[in-house]
C-alpha cells in the first residue's frame, strides 16, 4: 500500500523539527552499543506508536516518545530527524496491518463466525493499529495534520474490506433485506473505531460486570445487519464471556 500517492511534506514544532547533526556511522551518545540501528528503530516505531494511539500526533512531542522508549532526543533524531518523518513510519505500519488483513479476506467471508473472528483477530477495538488509527482519524479532521491524506486512505480501506465482507453475505442472502453491504461496512468501521475510544474513555468507570465487552457489542451490531438465516444466537449477541473470553489477549494478537 506504500507510495500509492505522494503526501505533502509538513514539519511542526521547532523542537521536534530539529534535523540531525550525527555522522550516519554512529548512533549518538552510545545508543548504537546497546542496541543494533534495525533494532533501535522499531522500537521508536513501537514506543511513537503507543505514544500518538494514546496522546495523538500534537499531544507526544519527540522529547515525550524519546523518553517513553528511554533514549536519548539526538538518537532520537538519529533515526527520525523530524516528528512528521516519525509519524510516516508509523503510518508505514497501519498501512502493513491493512494489507495483512487485506491478503486474508477471503478468510473472513464465508459467514457470520468467520466475519466476528475477523472482528477479533483484525478490529479489535483495543488493539494498537485500531486504537491507534482511531486517535489519528479523529486528529485529521484538521487540514493541516501532516497525516490526514493517509489516514483518510486507511478508513477507506478498512471500510471497503468490511464492505467486502458484507458483500459477501449478501449474495449468499445472509443479510439483512434491504441493508447496503456500503453502509454496513461503514457503520461497523464507525464502531470500531468508536469503541476503541471508548475503551479508553467509558471503560475504566464501569463496573467490571456490565455487559458490554467491545467484541460483544460488535457481534450485536453485526447480527442487527444480518438476515434471520445467518446462524445468529437467540438473543441476537454472544454470551459474554464466550466469543470474548480475554480481549487483552485477543488485542495482543491483533497488535
Amino acid at each position: 500500500m506504500h507510495g500509492a500517492a505522494a503526501e505533502p511534506s509538513h514539519s511542526h514544532d521547532a523542537t521536534d523539527g530539529d534535523r540531525r547533526q550525527s555522522s550516519p556511522q554512529r548512533e549518538p551518545d552510545g545508543d548504537s552499543l546497546r542496541t543494533p540501528p534495525r533494532g533501535r528503530r522499531e522500537e521508536i516505531l513501537d514506543g511513537a506508536s503507543e505514544m500518538f494511539a494514546e496522546h495523538g500526533y500534537h499531544g507526544a512531542s519527540l522529547r515525550d516518545i524519546s523518553a517513553h522508549i528511554g533514549i536519548s532526543h539526538s538518537g532520537m533524531l538519529h533515526h527520525f530527524e523530524a516528528k512528521d518523518v516519525l509519524l510516516s513510519g508509523v503510518i508505514d505500519r497501519l498501512e502493513d496491518h491493512a494489507q495483512s488483513a487485506l491478503e486474508r479476506l477471503d478468510e473472513f467471508r464465508s459467514g457470520r463466525e468467520d466475519l466476528l473472528r475477523a472482528l477479533a483477530e483484525v478490529w479489535h477495538p483495543a488493539s494498537l493499529p485500531v486504537r491507534l488509527l482511531a486517535t489519528l482519524d479523529a486528529e485529521t479532521v484538521s487540514e493541516d495534520h501532516p497525516g490526514r491524506y493517509r489516514v483518510a486512505r486507511l478508513r477507506k480501506v478498512h471500510e471497503h474490506m468490511l464492505e467486502a465482507c458484507f458483500t459477501s453475505l449478501d449474495e449468499q442472502g445472509l443479510l439483512r433485506e434491504e441493508t447496503d453491504p456500503a453502509f454496513a461496512g461503514r457503520a461497523l468501521l464507525a464502531m470500531v473505531l468508536n469503541l476503541a475510544v471508548r475503551e479508553k474513555t467509558v471503560r475504566p468507570y464501569q463496573r467490571p460486570s456490565r455487559d458490554d465487552a467491545p467484541l460483544v457489542d460488535l457481534a450485536r451490531q453485526v447480527d442487527a445487519l444480518l438476515g434471520a438465516g445467518a446462524g445468529r444466537p437467540d438473543d441476537g449477541a454472544p454470551r459474554p464471556g464466550h466469543e470474548d473470553p480475554d480481549p487483552d489477549r485477543q488485542a495482543h494478537r491483533a497488535s
